[in-house]
């Protein structure tokens, strides 16, 4: 039986293999074609993952199929490395392909001097189809200018798809941007953006380049905050948050609100946008060419020892232990979980709810500060239609768009007439969720503050771990650190 079992997945991988061989060379798959994601191809085959890729692997090998990190797999052009040694390829190809996403048969349009609409391909994040009301933006655009087509591409890396000349327009997270910040030996994949209304400076700033050029539009932002279940709280006959509340008031309520049976606080710790919160707050800088040893500042285990209190100093039989963030917000819409870090793009996901909930700003430290997090909208270099893309650019930061975004979403828009809305705001809002312009962003911080690079940020966290574990103590993390960041 197990021989038999063995001889069927064989069998599945050859079908799998032929199948795709097949329609490459009747032409049914073209060149530059996306094939469906492995766990679809898996899904139709009865294979697992490691099995597709087997089979795939094979198709590379003759040279039928490119494998693209972070995109897809998709079909290989017999003339791909001429084009590439003469860099024609992105330039002047016979007709556009637009992708809806990897893994779905491309459309095809042609070229605007045959009489055919412009195709603008949009990669963006798909959560923005939520917290941006991506899709009612892009109709409005196409209704407005009916010359031009968008292609919308949900994809985890949109950034990719620029620097591999799949996308036109790109959503762009301050991460990413940093990220390309730091890059010194790659040219930049991404054109100067257009001029849009931002409500403040530091919405532009994720996005400057070294040499002082703005590379995306900001679009939305939100800073982290404090989500609580307002029920909860009145339960349990206490204050709700407010500004003047300390982490170690939240530790206090928390262990209140675990008698209940449920978990007072809840956090993924460990993400990049959670545990460098506690760092900003208590003014620790990674700065280089500082006289003592980053490990040895005072300032970084008030920081460090906060995050572990919170892990386990709620009173609660077992620590609450995350994936990421999204097993908190989902833990906190059952209302299992009564306050939460988290972000009003989070927060979207409740707007359709009953959950009776606030919002404040998050306790404060040594300092009130948070991280200020900001997507925005860049260009491709290059792009075939600089006009059509930076009119699209516009229109998603213009104040139409934006206050669309206002009264539809809990996403704080970027343009700053659109923030300033109050009217028609829909859905089911926290109470305190109108965003203070007066002093808000002299709190709101952006990882760069940090004084780190982005590598140090992420291999200290990984260093973290042992300690936030309670594997180690101070003294040997810090051991640990000092020769991580020595290194460095």
């Amino acid at each position: 039986m197990p021989r038999s079992s063995q001889n069927e997945f064989t069998a599945r991988i050859r079908r799998l293999v032929e199948s795709v061989r097949g329609d490459i060379r009747s032409g049914a798959l073209l060149p530059g074609d996306y094939l469906p994601s492995e766990l679809e191809l898996g899904r139709v085959y009865g294979l697992s993952k490691e099995s597709v890729r087997k089979a795939l692997d094979t198709l590379v090998k003759e040279g039928l199929i490119v494998k693209i990190r972070r995109v897809g797999t998709r079909v290989a052009d017999p003339n791909e490395a001429l084009r590439n040694s003469s860099r024609e390829e992105a330039d002047s190809p016979p007709e556009r392909e637009v992708l809806a996403s990897p893994g779905r048969r491309p459309e095809r349009f042609l070229s605007p001097a045959r009489g055919e609409p412009v195709v603008i391909r949009l990669a963006h994040q798909s959560t923005l189809l939520e917290e941006a009301r991506l899709t009612e933006a892009v109709e409005a655009f196409e209704r407005s200018h009916p010359n031009i087509k968008v292609a919308l591409m949900p994809t985890p890396f949109p950034l990719a798809y620029a620097e591999h000349g799949l996308a036109d327009v790109v959503t762009l997270s301050a991460w990413d941007a940093w990220k390309l910040r730091e890059r010194q030996d790659a040219r930049m994949p991404l054109a100067p953006a257009p001029d849009t209304d931002t409500a403040h400076p530091l919405l532009d700033r994720p996005f400057l380049a070294r040499d002082g050029r703005r590379i995306a539009a900001p679009l939305v932002y939100s800073p982290v905050v404090l989500g609580y279940n307002k029920r909860h709280f009145a339960e349990a006959g206490l204050e709700e948050p407010n500004g003047g509340w300390t982490w170690y008031t939240l530790l206090k309520a928390s262990r209140s609100l675990s008698r209940r049976g449920g978990i007072g606080f809840a956090a993924h710790i460990q993400s990049i946008n959670r545990w460098t919160v506690f760092l900003l707050q208590s003014g620790f800088r990674f700065a280089a060419g500082k006289a003592r040893n980053p490990s040895d500042d005072p300032a970084l285990w008030e920081s460090l020892r906060l995050a572990r209190d919170l892990i386990y100093g709620q009173s609660a039989a077992v620590p609450v232990w995350t994936e990421h963030d999204g097993d908190v917000e989902r833990w906190f819409r059952e209302g299992r979980v009564s306050m939460m870090m988290t972000t009003y793009f989070a927060m979207n996901r409740l707007l359709g709810s009953d959950l009776d909930y606030g919002a404040a700003p998050l306790p404060s430290l040594r300092n009130a500060d948070t991280l200020l997090l900001v997507t925005g909208l860049g260009i491709r270099a290059g792009v075939e239609r600089l006009d059509a893309a930076e009119a699209l650019v516009r229109h998603l930061c213009g104040v139409e768009t934006q206050t669309m975004i206002r009264r539809q979403t809990l996403s704080l828009p970027a343009h700053p007439l659109a923030l300033a809305e109050k009217r028609e705001l829909a859905g089911n809002r926290p109470a305190e969720a109108t965003p203070d312009l007066a002093t808000d962003w002299q709190r709101f911080k952006l990882y760069a503050d940090l004084e780190a690079s982005l590598d140090t940020l992420e291999a200290v966290r990984e260093e973290l771990k042992a300690y936030w574990s309670r594997l180690e103590d101070e003294a040997e993390a810090g051991e640990r650190l000092e020769a991580l960041l020595a290194g460095r």
